[in-house]
This record gives C-alpha cells, structure tokens and sequence, in this order.
C-alpha cells in the first residue's frame, strides 16, 4: 500500500477539484445517467473556462469545447467503446450537443446550462398555477409564487449557483464584446493613470517584503513565477471584489486582504516548494496560487512540524 501523507490544517485547499452539479444526482430528469456520465459531465464543464480564455467562441457567441473520446478514455480509466457511450448519454439526454467538423477532425461540444432548462419549467409551472385565479391576482403574487417553489431548494442554491459562468467571480464574454459607451472607456483611464502610482509603490513594497531577490536566487528556476505570484499579491490587495473563494467557501475580501499583507519571504518559499510536489494538473492556476497564499501562514508551521516529526520516525536525525 502506497504511503500517503495526513491532511493538516486547510492544506486540502492547495488542490483543485471537479465540480459536478448536485442537480444531477437529485433532479428526476437525470436518473437513467450513469455516475460516469455525471462525472463527464463536471469535467465538460471544467474545459469551459478553458475555452473561454482561448475565446473558442462561435458565430452566435456560444463556447465550445474539444473534449475527444481519447482524452474520456484517458480520465475516467474506461475503453473505447464505454467512453462513446457515456458521452452518447449527455447528447441523447440533451445536456450536450455535438457537431461533426469532418476530414478526421476532432467534434466540437456545446455544453448546456441545467438550470436554463430548469428556470423555463419552473417558469411554465409559476403561470399554470396562477392561471386559475387570474381574475383576482397579481402580478406580483405569480412572481411571490413563484420564489415559493422547489428553484429554492439545496439543491439548487447551494451548488449551482456556484456553477453560473456569468458568477461574479467569471464573466464570460463573447467576441466583440464592448463597454457600454466611450465615456465608460474613459473613465476608466483616467482611474487606471490615477492609481497607477500606487499600484507601482504597493508592488515595490510587495517584493521588499516577500524579498524576491532572495527568493529568485533559492529557486533560479522559477523567477517568473516569483514575478507573478508578486503581481497575484498586489492585484489581490488591490482588488475590489464582493468576495474570494478560498476552499468552495467565501471569504470577505477584507479577510483576505489582511492574510496576504502578512506574506513574508517564508510564506512564498513554502507554496513555491509545495507547488513541486503536485502532479495533477491545475486548471485555474490563479484561483489555486490565491488559496495557497492564503493558507501558507495557517498551515506552515504544522507542514514543516510533520515533516520533522516524519524525519525522527524514520531516523534520518
């Protein structure tokens, strides 16, 4: 039996994760999906964001993605075979559309929202039940109705609402996209030249603190991840967002602003070498570097505590 190593602390945040919808383990609509098409399901979804940056965008604005039987094999561990059906039942159950490009290329995927289908049927219901008094209700109280039925469950505000790409942590949009008018542009210049004075004293006083010359000389390898991972802390501090995601919870930016003013050369040098040790890929290496920073002063002392205490076990003191 392999020899894994305990969690300790929050130190299960440094990873990343597949997110599958709960809808489509409680909703009746999806009981004839097998676990595995569940699971593609949340892995269609993780290529979206991915997509996104690319800006695979078709003419209508919609993403696509290019997620081949191959690479289904290769994730779920199945053949060939199993893996065209498990996609098969996405596509058939209409959770998935696929359109062939021909000449051997690989197909393009449309992956679909649950909830739009969800939204219409709730809405079909909302106007059925209001529909028999309408003589004597309101509009209003078809949408009071409305909130009162099963959209408000766990399942729904829980996990999915999590999942919308138009969340306030991701907006996606679709090519050609502009800002509202030209005076949006320039307000936003003259914010940006305004606070740009700051935005260069605050990254001065980033990597003073953190002490990036040291760092770049104890890992010459990775100066621009140094770099970045310096930026990633002034555009935290910086930032003005309603709220971060530290671990699937939320955290008020003000929290978070604090653990990062407390980063020190330590702190950056630990999360650094605990990057080495992750095999698996990161999809959203930004969301994963915030967590880790975040968590680097809550965890190190214990990392560095099991590693000694590893170390005497096995006598190598």
């Amino acid at each position: 039996m392999a020899d894994f190593e305990y969690f300790y602390g929050q130190e299960a945040d440094l990873f990343s994760f597949i997110r599958v919808p709960k809808l489509l383990f409680t909703d009746d609509r999806f009981k004839r999906l097998n676990s595995d098409a569940k699971i593609l399901y949340g892995l269609l979804l993780d290529r979206m964001s991915l997509s996104a940056d690319n800006k695979w965008f078709d003419k209508k604005g919609r993403v696509y993605i290019i997620y081949t039987i191959e690479e289904i094999e290769k994730t779920i561990g199945c053949a060939n075979g199993k893996a065209g059906k498990t996609l098969k039942q996405l596509v058939d159950i209409g959770l998935v559309d696929r359109t062939y490009q021909g000449q051997g290329k690989a197909a393009l995927l449309y992956v679909k929202k649950i909830l739009s289908d969800m939204s219409k049927s709730h809405s079909k219901t909302c106007e059925n039940r209001t529909s028999r008094d309408v003589k004597i209700e309101s509009q209003d109280m078809r949408k009071s109705q409305c909130n009162n039925t099963e959209i408000n469950n766990t399942d729904f505000s829980n996990t999915e609402n999590n999942n919308l790409i138009s969340s306030n942590l991701i907006r996606i949009y679709p090519p050609g996209y502009k800002a509202e008018d030209e005076a949006d542009k320039i307000r936003c210049d003259e914010i940006r030249e305004d606070n740009m004075s700051d935005i260069t004293e605050l990254k001065k006083s980033v990597m003073e603190k953190i002490d990036a010359d040291t760092l770049k000389q104890r890992f010459p390898y990775s100066k621009d991840l140094i770099d970045q991972t310096a930026n990633l802390i002034v555009d935290v501090l910086s930032d003005d967002v309603d709220y971060y995601i530290i671990g699937g919870a939320r955290k008020k930016p003000e929290l978070v602003k604090d653990q990062f003013r407390n980063l020190e050369y330590r702190h950056v040098a630990y999360v650094i070498d605990s990057l080495k040790t992750v095999t698996n890929d990161i999809r959203n290496i930004r969301q994963y570097l915030i967590a880790a920073l975040y968590n680097a002063p809550l965890t190190i002392d214990a990392h560095y505590e099991s590693q000694v205490n590893h170390d005497l076990y096995r006598g190598d003191f």
